[in-house]
């Protein structure tokens, strides 16, 4: 018994002088190590722990795909905006190959592809074109605004430029009309909500060639600027300079300006007639007339030089006034000057008017000719022909109503092809 526990101490003694032979070497160790790490010429490869594989983490770029396409999509986009935010160059690029690694595994990918190539057009736009360039062209067109908006931001007229000469493929062979329309007015809405330059905004959308485009450029115009606040957009444009804004622009203008303002825009309009055509008179007279102010629309047509601005007011104030009240409505068609412009604004009276009361259309008619100076002949023809098609036994029984009506040669045969 005595043996065995000499042994078992023995045992012990060995193990405890084991365990600090063990403790000295990893301080040794430990101590090379320091030491080797302040020696000169020493390399992070000299000292870098051992890691196995399934601690190594994931590569920067990969993971942060990951974690957008993880996240929800509002939310992961402004997030990963900020986090491209501190990313370099070439950093960018190599997260925007990343990202279109992920294509078929989430559609979402593109997004993310999309805000990094946006990122990088705002740093280099030529590295971005080549990127853009090197995809599909279905691929190109998914990220072609993505580049338009980065490019803007960073130069918004040779971006402008660009998006003028440059098709989705270098070589032409790929056109998209539609998504060079969208690219333009990506453009327009950087350099007015980023830049905002109101005037660069206005000048670059008259050289749209496109009627429909340079429409819709203007309406662009109007809602971003216009609506925060007309006048001020208005004295921020320069309308001295022999380059007068496109009046689609101004039309959008002085539109969203009567619909906030009515007497604002009147004012305006008033003091500075040259700019304005006659769709925004058009627009003032409209909008004063919904705000039922009937004594400014008055001032309004009496201090307009132009005659044309004047027939206009007149013609819309007559067409508008139509139905809810028809002596007021004759009235302003007979401030009209120009004959043929007071016989259009008759028959749009007459549409407005409409077909829902045959008394009502035929009143009007007898007092335009009465009252606004038009032939008889020629206005009851109009109105009456227009309710034969509506209604053939109102319209003979107010033929009939008149002998005088047979010896008029459009009455007499327009009651004959009824008959």
């Amino acid at each position: 018994m005595f043996n065995l526990l000499k042994i078992f101490a023995a045992f012990a003694a060995i193990s405890a002088v084991g365990f600090q032979l063990a403790r000295w070497a990893d301080s040794f160790a430990a101590a090379d190590s320091l030491a080797l790490a302040k020696a000169p010429g020493a390399t992070a490869e000299d000292i870098r722990p051992i890691e196995s594989d399934a601690t190594k983490p994931l590569p920067v770029m990969e993971s942060l795909v990951s974690s957008f396409l993880d996240s929800k999509a509002e939310a992961g986009a402004f997030a990963l905006k900020k986090k491209l935010g501190a990313l370099d160059i070439a950093e960018l690029e190599d997260f925007y190959i990343e990202a279109l690694s992920f294509d078929l595994e989430d559609r979402r990918a593109f997004e993310a592809a999309g805000l990094a190539l946006e990122a990088v057009a705002m740093q280099d736009p030529g590295l971005a074109v080549q990127l853009l360039y090197a995809l599909s062209p279905a691929e190109k067109q998914r990220l072609a605004t993505a580049l338009t908006n980065g490019w803007a931001k960073y130069d918004a007229v040779s971006a402008w430029d660009w998006i003028d000469s440059a098709w989705v493929d270098a070589d032409g062979k790929f056109i998209d009309r539609r998504l060079q329309n969208r690219m333009f007015h990506e453009a327009l809405d950087v350099v007015l909500v980023d830049h905002r330059d109101f005037q660069l905004a206005a000048t670059l959308a008259t050289t749209a060639v496109e009627p429909e485009l340079r429409l819709a450029l203007a309406d662009l115009i109007a809602d971003r600027v216009v609506s925060a606040n007309p006048e001020q957009a208005l004295s921020r444009l320069d309308f001295e300079s022999d380059a007068l804004v496109d009046s689609a622009i101004m039309d959008a203008i002085v539109d969203e300006w009567a619909q906030r303002d009515s007497r604002g825009a009147m004012a305006w309009t008033l003091a500075n007639e040259e700019q304005v055509s006659n769709r925004g008179a058009q627009f003032i007279a409209k909008n004063l007339l919904l705000n039922e102010v009937h004594g400014e629309l008055a001032a309004f047509h009496a201090g307009l030089i132009s005659s044309h601005k004047r027939d206009t007011v007149a013609s819309e104030s007559a067409r508008l006034l139509a139905r809810r009240d028809s002596i007021s409505s004759i009235e302003w068609l007979s401030a009209i000057e120009s004959v043929p412009s007071k016989y259009t604004a008759y028959n749009d009276s007459l549409f407005e008017i409409g077909h829902d009361d045959f008394e009502s259309s035929i009143r009007y008619a007898e007092l335009a000719y009465g009252v606004a100076a038009l032939d008889r002949e020629t206005v009851l023809y109009q109105a009456l022909q227009s309710w034969s098609l509506v209604d053939v036994e109102k319209v003979r029984g107010y033929l009939d109503s008149d002998d005088g009506f047979y010896s008029s040669g459009r009455l007499a045969a327009l009651r004959e092809s009824i008959n």
